[in-house]
């Protein structure tokens, strides 16, 4: 068995046709969902968002400028579609069906999170996991 090493020619070294392109990194950022959804008695349409918090609007234009005004952006196309399967395959999860209609979903839209003031708002008594000094003025100890 020969192990002596060569150097390979110049041509066995170049990227094929075959060769995978990197694909970029994607960023992950936090996001909070608001979606809009129509079929209730109090109102024909419903914006549900961020902690819970659930308003009712009888006309699609007022629940839309509503979350628009929030900061809240529609999804793309394909991302929109995958958040409705998760909410459909999340609704239909329940036993029994879901206690409360949830309507027809008629939008999805995202808004990024600010975590800085996430956890400002959260500890209002001082003892943040978050401290000061050095350069970074946001170091996790």
């Amino acid at each position: 068995m020969d192990t002596t090493m060569t150097d390979p020619a110049s041509d066995s070294i170049m990227a094929t046709d075959n060769t995978p392109t990197p694909t970029p990194a994607v960023k992950k950022v936090a996001m909070n969902l608001a979606t809009i959804s129509s079929g209730f008695e109090k109102g024909d349409f419903l914006v549900r968002e961020e902690k819970g918090q659930r308003v009712y609007f009888d006309f699609f234009e007022e629940a839309f400028n509503y979350v628009a005004n929030k900061g809240y952006v529609r999804c793309t196309g394909n991302e929109e579609a995958e958040w409705i399967q998760t909410f459909s395959e999340a609704h239909n999860s329940v036993k029994g069906g879901m206690r409360y209609n949830t309507g027809k979903l008629l939008m999805i839209l995202t808004k990024p999170v600010d975590i800085a003031a996430a956890l400002i708002s959260e500890d209002k008594n001082g003892d943040s996991k978050f401290v000061g000094g050095g350069k970074d003025e946001n170091t996790l100890v």
